[in-house]
């Protein structure tokens, strides 16, 4: 739940209303809060001690600007910051949904449907975060999110942007033992093949409850992450594979995130891709009677979400409004094992882990950032509204179309097909049935028509609780089809790309077969898909000296 406001706490943080305490963190203290416009937001105050700390300012200046270059589906951006205020604060988005090492600690580790589709969403997250110059840093299971809608990755606090200036003195170790990649323990430059390697030890946390370098002491974790095997034994046969690649120890033997998912060959996240204990959990953290409002003002791009509340609904302006919300716990700090393992200790057995297990103490624990979270939440203060704005009758309802609910039960009715619609007009149609919970979300879904709906969940004719979420997926502006280069040499791809309207095309050589030197072998996405301008589009091409 969401903790009172205590004594001494502000009421609010530049334009933004406090609502309650979140946690804190290794950098100050998280609160829930409100903006003008209903937003919930996550927002960290800086402690004053640290901020007055000579060169922090600049540093956290830094870390700002590298999280707002990060935007994507499955990463949390940055909403606002003052970093040379009176009090330095970040702003993020506030997101309904556990903490992986929550779920996890509770349910027990994730089916081998829901680990691969987490890959996927992960892999898009990391693909968004380093196309932006951006390495992470420090994934884990406590910085990934678990919404109905997908995982989300989080906290940018130890990121930086791969040009600009380095956040901490040379050869500080920054991340999390048992997580990190063998440069990053060693001290050396990492990018972004580090959160690869950390993505393959999320997964194997994700699927078998236990990290692949077991648990132990900071000094035992770190000798194992650079000179021990990762033991996947336990990992299903289908996420194996992909994971062990993750894990290479030659940072240059790892996949790329876009590789990933060309070899996960994702396709739209199923709506049931959460274990029937999560789902039930995520109760506890959206709590009924919320809803997201209308999406923000600018150009529509892949990654722009929100949700559709009834037309005319007004949003709470006092705190008589403020909504009950449960929360993940914000800077959640696990402690390690009982006792150091000696270095080179074998990695212990996977075991249900209790709550606290995953954060470091001492000398391995690393600065924890601001939750940064990608939905958005909020309430009238008379609970759910008609499409007309008026409070909706608290007695029994009526299904539309003349569907009597049973008494003991929640009104439902047949959902309709708003395929080809634009947003307003899926809206409407649903409201007419008394669908008012539509979140939706904008991507490249192929679809013929710009910012029209391409894809609903559930399809039309579905019967269903009215108060539940009937979700659109709508096709953005800054969409392209994705040419074939395969064939061609690395100018005359490139130049191929550029023409479609993608410029990040990161490229490496290798040895596949007996193709021409210098030719396109392999290009991810592949040719047809739709596709983001600003995503990358990864090309391996035959060296010469295979």
């Amino acid at each position: 739940m969401v903790g009172g406001l205590q004594a001494g706490d502000p009421r609010s943080v530049g334009p933004y209303r406090i609502l309650g305490r979140l946690g804190s963190g290794g950098m100050g203290q998280v609160f829930l809060a409100g903006s003008a416009g209903g937003r919930l937001l996550a927002v960290k105050v800086i402690r004053p001690e640290l901020a007055g700390e000579p060169g922090f300012r600049a540093r956290f200046e830094r870390e700002v600007a590298a999280a707002r270059h990060v935007s994507g589906l499955f990463t949390a951006p940055v909403v606002d910051a003052d970093v040379q205020g009176p009090v330095a604060w970040l702003a993020t988005a506030y997101v309904a949904g556990p903490s992986l090492a929550d779920a996890v600690d509770d349910q027990g580790p994730l089916p081998v449907t829901s680990v691969m589709a987490l890959a996927a969403g992960l892999a898009e997250g990391l693909a968004a975060i380093h196309a932006a110059g951006v390495v992470h840093r420090d994934l884990k299971p406590s910085n990934v999110l678990l919404s109905s809608d997908g995982p989300r990755v989080i906290d940018f606090g130890i990121s930086r942007a791969v040009e600009a200036s380095v956040l901490t003195q040379s050869g500080t170790v920054m991340g999390s033992p048992g997580f990190m990649s063998p440069e990053q323990a060693e001290g050396a430059e990492v990018g972004p093949p580090s959160d690869v390697f950390s993505l393959g030890a999320v997964l194997t946390f994700a699927a078998t409850g236990t990290g692949p370098f077991g648990t132990g002491s900071t000094p035992a974790l770190m000798y194992r992450v650079v000179h021990h095997e990762p033991d996947i034994s336990q990992l299903p046969g289908q996420i194996r594979p992909l994971v062990g690649s993750c894990l290479a120890k030659d940072p240059g033997r790892r996949p790329t995130p876009a590789e990933l998912l060309a070899e996960l060959g994702a396709g739209p996240l199923a709506a049931d891709w959460l274990p029937g204990p999560v789902v039930a959990a995520l109760g506890r953290y959206d709590p009924d009677g919320l809803a997201a409002p209308p999406g923000t003002a600018g150009p529509v791009t892949p990654g722009d979400r929100g949700s559709l509340p009834a037309a005319g609904s007004p949003l709470p302006a006092d705190a008589a409004g403020t909504p009950t919300v449960t929360t993940p716990r914000a800077g959640r700090t696990p402690t390690e094992a009982a006792g150091p393992a000696p270095p080179g200790g074998a990695p212990g057995h996977p075991r249900r882990r209790s709550r606290r297990r995953w954060a470091l103490a001492g000398a391995g624990a690393v600065l924890v950032a601001a939750s940064a979270v990608a939905a958005v939440v909020l309430s009238s203060a008379d609970g759910p509204r008609s499409a007309g704005g008026a409070p909706a009758s608290s007695g029994p309802a009526a299904s539309p179309g003349g569907q009597d609910s049973p008494a003991s039960g929640p009104a439902t009715a047949s959902v309709p097909g708003v395929l080809g619609m634009t947003r307003s007009a899926a809206a409407s149609a649903l409201a007419a049935r008394g669908f008012h919970n539509v979140p939706y979300r904008y991507g490249c879904y192929r679809s013929p028509d710009t910012l029209d709906v391409a894809r609903q969940v559930p399809g039309a004719g579905a019967q269903l609780a009215l108060t539940s979420p009937v979700r659109l997926y709508l096709q953005a502006k800054n969409c392209h089809t994705v040419p074939r280069v395969t064939g061609m040499n690395l100018s005359s791809a490139a130049y191929t790309l550029k023409q479609a309207g993608f410029s990040n095309i990161p490229y490496r050589y290798g040895c596949h077969g007996s193709a021409h030197i210098g030719a396109v072998i392999r290009q991810s996405p592949a040719a047809g898909t739709s596709y983001g301008s600003t995503q990358p589009v990864s090309l391996k091409l035959q060296a010469d000296n295979c």
